[in-house]
Parts: structure tokens; sequence; C-alpha cells
């Protein structure tokens, strides 16, 4: 964008009148948040604030905690193990919500860049949704990629329970395993086993984004108990994670280097992991699109549940961090397009 004048968007002004800005960093001391994420990657605007330094920067500190599966990642976060989640998914933290979790949605992460993998030999036999009738499917329930594709299926006609044999398995990394030993046709995957289906030579036929455009996957989650007795830390770590935002838009081999590091690749697989166009990075809690998979879970009886899920968004704590952002860089365009992100994206 060219433009020098940043136009706030009401939503925003409104935070700056009423001064619901966090306080600076400085200002008291903000204790250490630990961070789950999912152990094979797509956090990278976690790991690139870790990398940088943002957290720092914003006055707290994040120690990182891996998981092998959204389940024990979420169960840590209800025990009050971790204090927050960030690449968790979609739909499990709502499965858990719908189960009496006292989680809140407060940012996102990732959207799409979930990859559907097979045998090279294999790639050819799927070229639509239709092509999965009489196959094998490896899946891991609860985890958003799962939940995206059933939806296309019902969408499409099929029924799951008469037109595919679905095998269901705990976590992204047991499906990689069972498209490699022919368990199963094709899998559905996700983010964290995509440097793994490269490095076994898997094919990737689709994406999530195919089956679900612009659906929202990785949010960040935290307890709200946690948010209602000190919402500063949650803030700063969000403000950060915007930051890392930019730095990955205006800088983008800066995120190359920190997964490089973090996650131990060479230099093509950071590049293509990082890169990845199917894969949409972004803080924004995206309230609409977290609407819509909670419709879409209901649809395909996911859960069963008559809550308003606006309840389990709070949309404040990331208006809060982006206005105070717009205040500090009053030219900085990639701001001014983050307000009107949001306000689109969080009616």
């Amino acid at each position: 964008m060219t433009r020098n004048v940043v136009h706030v968007g009401s939503a925003i002004r409104a935070a700056l009148i009423l001064g619901v800005l966090a306080a600076a960093p400085g200002v008291g001391a903000l204790p250490t948040l630990k961070v789950g994420y999912s152990a094979g990657g797509g956090s990278h605007l976690t790991i690139l604030a870790q990398d940088q330094k943002l957290f720092q920067k914003e006055g707290i500190q994040v120690e990182l905690v891996p998981f092998s599966s959204s389940a024990d990642g979420l169960n840590a976060l209800n025990a009050g193990k971790i204090d927050l989640g960030v690449s968790f998914g979609t739909g499990a933290p709502l499965t858990f919500i719908s189960k009496g979790a006292d989680f809140v949605v407060i940012g996102g992460h990732l959207s799409g860049g979930h990859p559907v993998i097979t045998l090279p030999a294999n790639a050819s036999r799927f070229r639509s949704i239709q092509d999965f009738k009489g196959k094998t499917v490896a899946t891991a329930r609860l985890y958003t990629p799962d939940i995206v594709w059933r939806g296309a299926m019902r969408k499409a006609g099929l029924d799951l329970e008469k037109d595919v044999r679905i095998v269901e398995l705990k976590n992204p990394s047991a499906v990689l395993e069972a498209v490699k030993a022919g368990k199963a046709d094709v899998g559905i995957g996700a983010a964290s086993i995509y440097v793994p289906a490269k490095q076994s030579g898997l094919a990737i036929v689709a994406w999530s984004n195919d089956f679900f455009p612009g659906h929202p996957c990785c949010r960040v989650v935290a307890k709200s108990r946690a948010l209602k007795e000190d919402a500063r830390p949650y803030r700063a770590f969000l403000k950060a994670l915007i930051e890392a935002e930019r730095l990955l838009s205006t800088q983008p081999e800066l995120a190359v280097a920190a997964n490089k590091k973090f996650l131990d690749l060479d230099d093509r697989l950071a590049r293509d992991f990082t890169l990845e166009p199917h894969a949409h990075v972004a803080a924004d809690p995206n309230r609409n699109g977290v609407r819509r998979m909670w419709q879409e879970m209901k649809a395909i009886g996911y859960v069963q549940s008559d809550l308003d899920i606006d309840r389990f968004i709070n949309v404040d704590l990331y208006r809060e961090a982006l206005s105070e952002l717009v205040r500090q860089n009053p030219a900085d365009a990639y701001y001014e397009q983050l307000v009107k992100t949001f306000e689109a994206q969080n009616r």
C-alpha cells in the first residue's frame, strides 16, 4: 500500500478514546506464559516472535511446550499446566468448549494449509471430493482438517457411513504413518506433517482450503478465568504476534531462518514450509470464521450443543493490542490494513 495517512476503524478508534489499551511494557512485572504448540510446526508467528525477542520487547517471557496431539495440549491447558495453546486447531478447542471447558479464543495463528496426502502411485486417483468414494481414509479426529473434509463430503452428497471407510487416529503423525504403510489410500493431514510428508516422498493431492476456502484453523486459546484474573500478559502476547505477522509479511526470510533453526530443517524445506501459499498466517481471531466452523461442526454431528459460541470468543484483547500498535506507529500501512481486516472478520 502507498498511502501514508492511516484511517483508524471505528472499533479501534473507540478503544483509543476509551483508554482501554494495555499498560506499557515495564509497568509492573508480567509473568511467564507457558505456551503449548504442535511439535511438528505450524506455529510460525510464535516461533518468529520468540526468535526475534518480541515477547521480551512487550514485557513478557514465553516458555514453549511441545505436544504431539491437540487433545494432549488442550488437556494440559484445561489442567492449568500451560497458559495458552497456539496450534491446536479450531475444531478441537470448540469440541472441548462444547463439553464444558473454560476456554476462550483470543487470537489466530493459521488458516488453511493442511495437506491431503497419499502415495505417489495413487496421486492420480484424487482429483475431486467425489474421488474419496470407496476409499480408505485415515484422519485424526478433533483436528480442524478432519471437520473440513467431513463437511465437504456431506455437501458433495457423500455418505460418511457408507461411501468411505474412515480410520480414525490420534494425531496427524499417525495418519502419515498409515498412508506410508499402505493402511489407508489417503490421509487427511495437518500443517504439522507437511515437512515429514515431503521428506517421505508422499504426494499432496489437495489442501483443506480446497474444501472450505478461508477456514480458520489454529486459534490462540486461553482459559477465561485467567483472563479475568490478569489479561495483561495475554494482551502483550497478542501484540507480539501481530508484530511477528508484520515481520513475516515484510521480511519473510527472518521467518524462514527461525523455522530452519527451531525445527532443524534444511534451507529448501524451511523455505517451502514457511512460505507455503496455502497456509495463511495471521493473528486476527476471526470471530466470523470461528462461528462458521461451529455451525459446520453442528451440521456434521461433531458436536450437539446450543451454546452461544460468541461467549467463548474474545476479540477485545486483540483489538486493544492492535490499537496500541496503531498509536505507536501512526503511519504504518500494514497495521492500517489489519484494522480493516479486523473489522471485516469480527463483527
